[in-house]
């Protein structure tokens, strides 16, 4: 029998399916944005037109688009914006909604002169005053205007959207390579945002000319975050390390396609890797081996689903356990090969052989689990989907550890002299800079 199953075999074997109409891997979503922006691209600003009580607690504000969204009291006072409620220069709430009355009603609900949603209450025997930009409003009123949950919604302050993530494939990236010039990176603002953007559309971006001394990583990174610590330390060198019980990269053996540390509670978002020493291939008639590749994950999870759905959804829905016992330390955490979020986008891909323990799940679930896997581990290592070449000293990548799975060639150890040194960071503090970076950028134009 063919190891393909169909979509048929797997609906008898009761393997739920998905529906697969939604657009796939969503990011840089359109969302409100703040009057000054709006006013710049042309657009106006919203304006309430009517605000009158409803029923349930509930205040119903009409837009001049004809949108309407209904208001609770409750969530109303919850987010009152005035400096006794939201911290000014932080945004954080100094409100304490536990001590909220959930059936609050206000003494008055008007439009003042300023377009403003006014509302007083009554608390404790004070009168407290509630005012309410319409763009915020209808930023935030989005979920109540169409009875849904809106997880893409962007920070107040947050008023650039950021750019569609480009999922490619071999031939895409080679015509788009996302590379760039330490010292251009290092020494603008400017360079750090677009190395920044470089890294966040395609999730892997390359520095050119970095000096190669130890710990000239940690400058780097400096430059947009901070290293984080793991149980390899600050940094780590890949060298070879003849050690029993040192983890394989340490060896000459050809490392799989991976993403790194699924055993952990959270694995880290970026890493980045220093090339600090290695064989020059022009200088050699064969290859030298230790080759570094890499794939986007993304790319790969949109094809499953779009090609072989209910492999997709096995893989969004299996846990599968990752472990490793590294030098006297054990790690263990439970996740799906890939990871989506509410609006069912991708947001991880956990894939690592090496450390995925025996699946653990009902007997009709396994044949189509290992099918699964197998379809996605056979695009995945398609010459056509990855990135390959050999890191020279000087240059540094880094990548997306969540969407980017990275590997290397085997390697004589006897023969090749290769040395690179790497970290981890928390993404969110990488993205935290470059949004801000867009930000003064959009502004300065």
């Amino acid at each position: 029998m063919s190891l393909r199953y169909s979509t048929q075999l797997l609906r008898r074997l009761a393997i739920p399916l998905v529906q697969t109409s939604r657009q796939a891997h969503k990011r840089g979503k359109a969302t409100m944005v703040s009057a000054s922006l709006r006013a710049d691209l042309g657009t106006p600003s919203p304006v309430i037109t009517s605000a009158l009580p409803a029923h349930h607690l509930t205040a119903k504000v009409i837009f001049d688009s004809n949108m309407t969204a209904d208001f609770k009291y409750i969530w109303l006072r919850d987010n009152c914006q005035c400096s006794k409620c939201v911290d000014p220069s932080t945004k954080q709430k100094l409100v304490d909604t536990p001590a909220l009355d959930v059936n609050i009603k206000p003494l008055s609900l008007t439009i003042s002169e300023n377009g403003m949603l006014e509302i007083t209450w009554s608390e404790d025997g004070d009168i407290h005053k509630s005012e309410y930009d319409p763009v915020w409003l209808h930023k935030y009123g989005q979920s109540f205007m169409h009875n849904s949950f809106e997880s893409d919604m962007v920070d107040v302050d947050q008023v650039y959207q950021r750019p569609e993530m480009e999922l490619w494939d071999r031939t895409t990236i080679w015509a788009n390579f996302p590379e760039m010039s330490y010292k251009e990176m290092m020494e603008s603002d400017n360079g750090l945002r677009q190395w920044l953007d470089l890294f966040y559309r395609f999730g892997v971006a390359v520095l050119r000319g970095v000096p190669t001394e130890e710990n000239k990583i940690q400058e780097v990174v400096k430059r947009f975050a901070y290293v984080k610590e793991t149980q390899y330390g600050l940094t780590f060198d890949v060298i070879n390390k003849p050690v029993e019980g040192s983890h394989l990269a340490y060896t000459g053996v050809a490392l799989a396609h991976h993403t790194d540390m699924n055993y952990r509670e959270k694995s880290p978002g970026m890493q980045l890797l220093h090339c600090l020493k290695a064989n020059d291939p022009k200088l050699s008639d064969t290859d030298p081996g230790g080759r570094s590749f890499f794939a986007d994950g993304f790319r790969i999870a949109r094809w499953l689903e779009e090609n072989e759905p209910a492999a997709y959804h096995v893989l969004t829905s299996t846990p599968v356990r990752f472990a490793i016992k590294n030098e006297g330390q054990q790690y263990s955490a439970l996740w799906p090969i890939l990871c989506t979020n509410a609006d069912g986008d991708m947001t991880e891909v956990h894939y690592n052989n090496r450390t995925m323990k025996p699946l653990q799940a009902p007997t009709h679930v396994v044949t189509p689990f290992y099918h699964a896997h197998k379809l996605f581990s056979e695009k995945l290592t398609e010459q056509s989907s990855g990135l390959e070449f050999n890191m020279v000293p000087g240059d540094l990548v880094a990548f997306n550890n969540r969407r980017v799975l990275h590997g290397r060639t085997a390697f004589d150890a006897t023969k090749v002299d290769r040395h690179l040194q790497g970290c981890y960071v928390d993404i969110d503090e990488a993205f935290s800079k470059y949004d801000s970076l867009r930000t003064k950028f959009h502004q300065s134009q």
